[in-house]
């Protein structure tokens, strides 16, 4: 350790540790932790750069991965917590809350691909409401998610060649009651199973049929 010493003999000011297992921690000290604005550099290539207290992430700050991933944000108690930027070296993002280290509250992710989802999560997961849009305007989603991140529950989808559905859904398909409008104008309201139309149910045609 090279740095400052208060007067009870322990870290504190600025100061530059050097630990046997290669970490590098450099910044400010507080009755011998870290404390205050500091960075550490650990010998796997990870980099902390923020805020510090009693020895841990709190409040702002950086972190850049060995693996090219970036997160940009808020820290509580060495873990990611509260509102923060997660940028990954493949080129997704997403952007919004966090609880220990997951993405839970509102976030916005977008997609290597192209694709959005603006919503609600938990446990890292889409989870609750929220939409998602493809890429190049190839549909958009606006409804319920369920545990696994699947559509589950009421929502409304907008396909790219016109069409619409309209009601439940489960797992990922369109299941239970529901409309689906056809882009010329056939219109079929009542039951589906498995994304198909299945069951009770009416089908209008577009030239009155």
């Amino acid at each position: 350790y090279e740095g400052e010493y208060n007067a009870a003999g322990e870290r504190e000011g600025r100061g530059v540790a050097r630990f046997a297992n290669g970490n590098v921690y450099e910044g400010e000290w507080k009755a011998g932790q870290y404390e205050g604005r500091g960075v550490m550099r650990y010998a796997d290539g990870d980099v902390y750069d923020g805020e510090w207290k009693a020895g841990k992430y709190e409040g702002r700050g950086v972190f850049r991965f060995a693996n090219g991933n970036v997160y940009d944000g808020e820290f509580k108690a060495d873990t990611i917590e509260g509102r923060g930027v997660y940028r990954y070296a493949d080129g997704e993002l997403y952007e919004g809350e966090y609880k220990a280290d997951k993405k839970e509250g509102r976030g916005v992710y977008r997609y290597a691909d192209g694709g959005v989802y603006d919503g609600e999560w938990k446990a890292d997961k889409k989870e609750g409401c929220g939409v998602y849009r493809w890429a190049d305007g190839n549909g958009e989603y606006e409804g319920e998610y369920n545990a696994a991140g699947e559509r589950e529950g009421r929502g409304v989808m907008r396909y790219a060649n016109g069409n619409v559905y309209e009601g439940e859904w489960k797992a990922g398909e369109a299941e239970g009651r529901g409309v689906f409008r056809f882009a010329d104008g056939d219109v079929y309201d009542g039951e589906f199973k498995a994304g198909k139309r299945e069951g009770r149910g009416v089908y209008r045609f577009a030239d009155g049929n």
